[in-house]
């Protein structure tokens, strides 16, 4: 019996700790500013960082500020129509096209 409370209890901490680091995640995304966002295009539109955590993380979460919002609402199209569709490519070359032309958006207006 004690084992199997010393189990509950261990599931019930990790649920808690995740529901926190989630929340905590949530929040911070939220205030993502347009550094944040254009630092996460580049993530992806780079040829030498095969790690795209950064674009993956920004496309997951939404941001407080409706303008920042929208460019991730648009670059979540993107990555939803060019995505896996040219070999060897996260995002197709025409994908990355736009994704530049976002980033030329955001670098003028920062």
């Amino acid at each position: 019996m004690a084992s199997f409370l010393a189990a509950l209890l261990v599931v019930v901490a990790l649920f808690c700790f995740f529901r926190w680091a989630n929340y905590e995640t949530k929040k911070a995304h939220a205030a993502f500013t347009t550094r944040d966002v254009i630092a996460a295009i580049e993530n992806v539109i780079s040829p030498v960082d095969d790690d795209h955590d950064e674009w993956d993380s920004f496309l997951s979460w939404p941001i407080r500020d409706p303008r920042l919002e929208t460019v991730r609402q648009r670059c979540l199209a993107i990555s939803k129509e060019y995505s896996g569709i040219e070999k060897g490519k996260d995002i197709a070359t025409a994908g990355e096209a736009q994704l530049r032309v976002i980033l030329e958006e955001l670098r003028n207006l920062a």
